[in-house]
């Protein structure tokens, strides 16, 4: 039976299928799984663009291409590089779910449940890693914070980290303050070469130097070389130790902002799969055309 002239103009052609509104019935897909995908994503989306630019614009600014080759087997050290990382793997999952959600697109649906299992699945392994692995986890986070002690001068953003760190938890270095004369700087034999910071500390080991508004940064120049039985101007108590304290102190916490986050990606999951076969369903009512 032919249909009317009418009807027959109302039939969307795309891609070699058609489908005439109408004829199928109300659409399967679900707007509210729909734009919730979108609004969702469109937050992970602007999050992962703005740290990825943030990341690679302080990439710029501080660096050559003579100093990245210099620090190439450190560039762990380097917070950029997280910022780097982390926004650009939320920038890419966010994308594909606001295309994939907006455009009805199952390729982009399909890769971006698989890159949320994939993540969900390395956060479970590096959960269980870390519990079952204490003590190497222990040994390689002791050597991370040597080499962060280490490179304090090296790089400015590390050293703003290392500075609010100190200032915020009232510690200094990692088990205590002779921990910076593994810093070439503060090194006591700095001396041989008349450094002002030989046996000193940075100017965030002070004592209240978070709370003044004009920073004294010359107040660490060396107040380790001076009698011990002086009252200190430093903090003596490791930043480690304050860190071990306050994640005892909050395991609860922790452990909810885990489950919160994994709670979060197995709903993306699930909300993606959901629209995929609304989508499926919606396609099984279009008309071949031959």
């Amino acid at each position: 039976m032919r249909r009317p002239a009418a009807q027959r103009a109302r039939i969307y052609r795309h891609a070699g299928v058609r489908y005439a509104p109408g004829l199928g019935g109300e659409s399967e897909i679900s707007c509210c799984v729909k734009y919730s995908v979108f609004a969702f994503n469109v937050l992970f989306f602007l999050l992962g663009f703005s740290l990825l630019v943030i990341g690679v614009w302080a990439q710029i600014e501080k660096n050559s291409i003579y100093s990245q080759l210099n620090k190439a087997s450190k560039l762990y050290l380097d917070p950029t590089w997280l910022l780097i990382v982390v926004g650009m793997v939320t920038f890419i999952i966010g994308f594909s779910g606001c295309i994939g959600s907006l455009r009805e697109n199952t390729s982009f649906l399909t890769f971006y449940s698989t890159l949320l299992g994939l993540l969900l699945i390395a956060e479970f392994a590096a959960g269980a890693f870390a519990y079952v692995c204490k003590e190497q986890l222990d040994q390689y986070f002791r050597k991370l914070l040597n080499d962060v002690i280490e490179g304090y001068r090296d790089d400015p953003d590390l050293q703003i980290l290392i500075d609010s760190m100190q200032e915020a938890w009232k510690c200094c270095g990692i088990n205590s303050a002779d921990d910076w004369d593994k810093n070439s700087y503060f090194s006591m034999t700095s001396r041989d070469i008349q450094s002002p910071e030989a046996g000193g500390v940075p100017f965030s080991c002070c004592l209240n130097s978070s709370e003044v508004s004009f920073k004294n940064y010359f107040c660490g120049h060396g107040v380790r070389l001076r009698d011990q039985n002086q009252p200190g101007s430093i903090y003596t108590e490791g930043c480690l130790p304050k860190l071990q304290l306050w994640f005892n102190n909050n395991v609860l916490l922790v452990g909810i902002s885990m489950l919160v986050v994994a709670v979060v990606q197995i709903l993306g999951i699930c909300f993606a799969q959901n629209l995929k076969s609304d989508i499926f369903a919606q396609r099984s009512k279009w008309y071949l055309d031959h």
